[in-house]
């Protein structure tokens, strides 16, 4: 029997012997019947989450033959499932309007999360759709762990906390100053972490444009992750507002402890500062954070960009760290040449002798395949694909001409798995 989680051929006596998953047949009746097959294309597994607009299943794509997740418009107190166990209906005729608009409104969000696919710290949207009365949206699978998980008590490692930082505010950076969307629930429940390091930003269900005219936003918040501007539909909201919730989130990984809500903290209720908490927090550190936790909006950092500029320009005056940044093409698993790229500097990669990195006896690879770039302002590496049979990053083929901001732990393939690139940053330190 195949397994709905990892969809092996493994299922023996109602436990998987490949991935360990046991069958639940207390599964809730509102969830799509499983291995029903959408868009004959995507069958469906085990329920993997449930929120109150959604449920979250493990899926399987059947063309590119790769696991991925499927995320089904399904509001709780609106919607029914049908005995079939696959169609969806409004619960009442007089609300079905409203049911409508917020299939449109998940069709959105779809939409909002796909035109971010070229940052690879964002989940990757492949397909969006209607279906049986409902909507549904195809989602890489990230097998990883929620960045909330990891937090010990006492809270982690300061110099983890600052790397998934980091990854976290670069990537966030890049979606306000390049796509002008506001993520607005950033919380340690809504950051993956995955085993090969890389970090990835999810739900994006309460995602806006700041762009937009119309100043009215839906409430949606987290009690100690959000700013009080979240908790009007009137309050203006901006880049502010994400930094809020990412400068609590940090507080929270290196505590444990989730600062008061906005709304007690504009009535008095405070929060320790961190160099009182953590020895290893120098007062400027504790500072920039309190700086991205003002009250008021017009009191806080302006951007996510300063937040990272303030926490990295905190350390220690005795010493300070410089980076170099190194590109590995790998072939056959063998190294095949390491370079250093400088800041700015655009390296070319092919099988033509013009190129600056050149890739023989290979010849799925492009005379000229890709360029990779490490953008100094963003501090990020870059990828663009020229190629004929293409650059997949995480699996998934990046679109021609586009930029795509990469980092340590993405998978970079050329063409096919016999050739890698493999991407690094290497501090160190003068005195």
């Amino acid at each position: 029997m195949i397994c709905p989680d990892c969809f092996k051929n493994a299922m023996d006596n109602k436990k998987c012997s490949e991935c360990g998953y046991e069958l639940d047949f207390s599964d809730s009746s509102s969830n799509l019947k499983m291995f029903s097959l959408l868009r004959e294309r995507y069958l469906i597994g085990r329920a993997i989450g449930a929120g109150g607009f959604g449920i979250t299943y493990s899926a399987y794509d059947t063309v590119n033959d790769i696991r991925v997740c499927v995320k089904e418009y399904f509001p709780l107190g609106m919607a029914v499932r049908a005995s079939d166990g696959i169609q969806v209906y409004c619960t009442r005729s007089n609300i079905e309007n409203e049911y409508r608009h917020g299939i449109s409104n998940f069709m959105s969000e779809a939409e909002i999360i796909s035109d971010l696919n070229n940052i690879s710290g964002i989940v990757n949207i492949s397909d969006h759709f209607e279906e049986n009365g409902t909507a549904y949206y195809v989602m890489e699978h990230l097998d990883g762990v929620s960045l909330f998980s990891m937090i010990p008590f006492g809270g982690m490692n300061k110099a983890l906390a600052d790397d998934i930082i980091k990854k976290v505010g670069k990537n966030l950076d890049i979606v306000h100053k390049e796509k002008g969307y506001l993520h607005r629930d950033i919380s340690p429940e809504n950051i993956m972490i995955l085993p090969t390091g890389r970090v990835v930003i999810i739900d994006f269900g309460s995602a806006k444009s700041f762009f937009l005219k119309d100043s009215n936003y839906t409430i949606t918040l987290k009690h100690g992750f959000a700013p009080i501007e979240q908790y009007s539909e009137a309050g203006r909201q901006g880049p502010f507002t994400d930094l809020y919730a990412l400068a609590a989130t940090y507080y929270y990984m290196l505590t444990a402890i989730i600062i008061p809500p906005a709304t007690e903290r504009l009535r008095g209720a405070g929060y320790i500062p961190l160099c009182k908490i953590r020895n290893d927090v120098t007062e400027e550190a504790s500072e920039a954070v309190d700086m991205a936790l003002a009250i008021e909006p017009k009191d806080r950092l302006r951007t996510v960009g300063d937040f990272l500029d303030l926490l990295e320009h905190s350390q220690n005056d005795e010493v300070f760290s410089e980076r170099k940044h190194y590109l590995t093409v790998s072939v056959d698993g063998e190294t095949a040449c390491m370079v250093n790229v400088e800041d700015d500097r655009t390296v070319v990669i092919g099988r033509s002798q013009k190129c600056d990195i050149v890739i023989e006896n290979c010849e799925s690879i492009s005379k000229t395949h890709c360029t990779v770039t490490y953008d100094s302002i963003k501090q990020q590496f870059c990828i663009e694909d020229y190629s004929t049979n293409g650059t997949y990053v995480n699996y998934v083929r990046i679109e021609k001409g586009v930029k795509y901001f990469v980092g340590n732990s993405d998978l970079i393939v050329l063409a096919n798995t016999r050739c890698r690139l493999i991407l690094e940053d290497d501090d160190y330190v003068q005195s």
